[in-house]
């Protein structure tokens, strides 16, 4: 049994008394230890899928509809609220594409840390203190303990996404949902953080959906890809099939846009 498997989801927005639809009878499913990458230009409707799955998005204006949304058997779609809320950030964990945004700027980062820590796990007090260091310290933040008084405007942009990677795998989900994470910080610490991510999902078995528009990165990093234009996955399956011998019209004109000159180093 996939870890996740969605079947048939559909989001729209209603607004001005017009209806939207970002995503469109969207099928993917995602095994333990795996990576999923979901491509797309802006707007496509990568980021309205990635949300519908723990049921995040605002309803109204968002209305989510699928046969099913199922999550290690369990069915999110019809799940009570309570048991998302618990799932949210114990058992999928998000981290976002602008992290000076998902971070509370009036909070230091110890206690969002131990917010966080406390929900999900049975850690309080300074045992949650000592989680939030060690992890901290796993994502490469320099004299953690120091750190925990700090607040976010004190961090650059990469060591605040940093953060949020410690404060999304404290409570060692089995999914995490990346929607670009890269994309506010320059080249070399989106590699450094690719490559952070690369090895965390490698050494924990971690599950990853990783929702990108960067081809590249996405050859390198991911097992499966689904493509998507205009709310529809138009292409999926194994990485190097579908991008090195892609079927699809749409992801034929993605590849035809790849700047090969400007490749990154490998991951």
């Amino acid at each position: 049994m996939p870890l996740l498997d969605v079947d048939g989801l559909t989001v729209s927005y209603t607004g001005h008394g017009e209806r939207v639809v970002a995503v469109d009878d969207a099928h993917l499913s995602l095994e333990s230890g795996e990576i999923l990458a979901v491509v797309g230009e802006s707007g496509s409707g990568k980021s309205s899928l990635a949300l519908a799955i723990t049921r995040l998005l605002p309803s109204p204006p968002a209305r989510i509809s699928a046969r099913a949304i199922r999550f290690q058997g369990a069915d999110l779609l019809h799940t009570s609220e309570e048991t998302l809320r618990a799932i949210r950030g114990g058992k999928i964990a998000y981290v976002f594409q602008d992290p000076a945004t998902s971070l509370n700027p009036v909070l230091t980062i110890g206690e969002q840390l131990r917010e966080m820590i406390e929900r999900h796990t049975d850690r309080r007090g300074r045992d949650a203190d000592a989680l939030a260091v060690d992890w901290l310290s796993r994502v490469g933040i320099p004299s953690p303990e120091a750190r925990l008084g700090a607040y976010p405007h004190e961090f650059s942009g990469g060591m605040q996404q940093r953060v949020m990677l410690a404060m999304a795998m404290a409570a060692q989900p089995a999914l995490l949902v990346a929607d670009e994470p890269t994309t506010a910080l320059d080249v070399t610490i989106q590699l450094q953080l690719l490559r952070l991510l690369r090895d965390l999902q490698r050494r924990l078995g971690l599950s990853l959906l990783l929702i990108s528009h960067h081809l590249t990165v996405v050859e390198r990093l991911a097992h499966r890809v689904a493509i998507m234009e205009r709310g529809k996955i138009v292409e999926y399956g194994p990485v190097h099939q579908v991008l090195r011998e892609p079927a699809h019209p749409y992801t034929k004109a993605l590849l035809a846009c790849r700047l090969k000159a400007l490749r990154p180093q490998r991951i």
